[in-house]
């Protein structure tokens, strides 16, 4: 055999043991690409996770019920306070003097019906004082029991509620019979007369008008977007603030459609929240919404509006589900709105569970990047 000949044939060899070598590698890349698709879409429905993630929480303007010139601020921008804390005080010098004069109105009309006055208004003005409690008892005790219905509150929370609404109509109750007994002491004629009736209405009045000179905070929470400063004249109804209640927080979390199968309330969830990088919050699913928006709500009189999307795969829809989470965790650093990665754990299964804790952790440091 000639030299030519010799080489010409190494020459094949080597070309065809290269065309294996890369038929191998195509081999292992497509079945690594099956392996990683398969995966994925198993993995998608047993811990799926998303970015669109959102700390939600109630977000109310306050607004003064009197209207008066600012005298005192008591807290400062963006400051945690407590429920109950006073927030700024109005000038109460007019509604003093208001009061005095519903007084003095009573007393008068008292005198005029030959009857002591002074048990009244004492005792109107412990049910003036139960009448307010009771109000901002029931406002408080309606939103806690509608998020106890959509299972972001807990039970427990619901009960307290009840038990502090409870109480604060049991103080009106004592208020009222405190009332009618001083009212007795005026005797039959004094009881139903019209003038003490129009004196008493008038005095609890003026009461709740100066007890309302102080702006309170309706929960725990913080304050926000504003920039008053003393004089500044509130007029009843128009916002001076914006309140950030600290009480009720939760994350909205969007998954796509297909990834919700096997997730139902309760299921065990984690959250790297982008303010806290490096750290995990554990939490728990509370609800899974029944809806969306898909903006096709067409209008009585219009012809129906078709979708004008195109392809072979049609554009994902995205659900929101409800989480709790552990709050004492992140206790001062939590802001409304700021995003979240949040991924639901639907079994108990090592494997893919292991595999999502290494990976919302690895979302959790990227925080520090983006």
């Amino acid at each position: 055999m000639s030299d030519e000949q010799l080489a010409a044939e190494v020459a094949e060899k080597e070309s065809v043991e290269k065309n294996n070598r890369v038929k191998k590698i195509t081999n292992y890349l497509l079945a690594a690409i099956v392996i990683l698709l398969l995966f994925s879409i198993v993995s998608d429905r047993i811990i799926p996770i998303t970015d669109q993630g959102r700390v939600k929480a109630y977000v109310v303007p306050i607004k003064p019920q009197v209207s008066g010139q600012v005298i005192d601020i008591k807290v400062k921008p963006n400051q945690l306070v407590k429920e109950g804390e006073v927030l700024a005080v109005l000038n109460q010098s007019d509604y003093k003097i208001a009061v005095a004069q519903a007084e003095q109105n009573l007393e008068i009309a008292g005198q005029n019906v030959g009857a002591q006055t002074a048990n009244i208004a004492s005792a109107q003005a412990r049910l003036t004082s139960a009448l307010v409690e009771r109000q901002n008892v029931q406002v408080q005790a309606a939103r806690v029991l509608a998020m106890a219905e959509k299972g972001v509150v807990s039970k427990s929370d619901a009960d307290k509620a009840r038990a502090s609404l409870a109480t604060a109509k049991a103080n009106v109750l004592n208020a009222e019979a405190d009332l009618d007994k001083a009212k007795q002491q005026l005797g039959e004629d004094g009881e139903e007369n019209s003038q003490i009736k129009a004196a008493l209405l008038a005095l609890e009045q003026a009461q709740i008008n100066l007890e309302r000179t102080e702006i309170k905070a309706p929960t725990q929470g913080g304050v926000t977007n504003f920039s008053l400063s003393e004089g500044f004249y509130a007029s009843a109804g128009q916002p001076m603030m914006t309140f950030v209640s600290t009480d009720d927080i939760w994350i909205e979390a969007y998954f796509r459609e297909n990834s919700l199968g096997n997730v139902q309330a309760g299921d065990p969830v984690e959250v790297a929240l982008d303010f806290l990088p490096g750290k995990v919050i554990k939490g728990r699913v509370t609800s899974v919404d029944w809806g969306v928006d898909w903006g096709q709500n067409n209008q009585a009189g219009q012809l129906a509006q078709a979708t004008t999307q195109q392809g072979w795969l049609r554009q994902t829809q995205m659900l929101p589900i409800t989480v709790e989470f552990d709050r004492s965790e992140a206790k001062g650093l939590l802001r409304v709105g700021g995003q979240a990665d949040v991924i639901v754990y639907t079994n108990d299964g090592f494997f893919f569970n292991a595999i999502g804790k290494l990976w919302i952790r690895l979302k959790a440091l990227l925080s520090y990047a983006r």
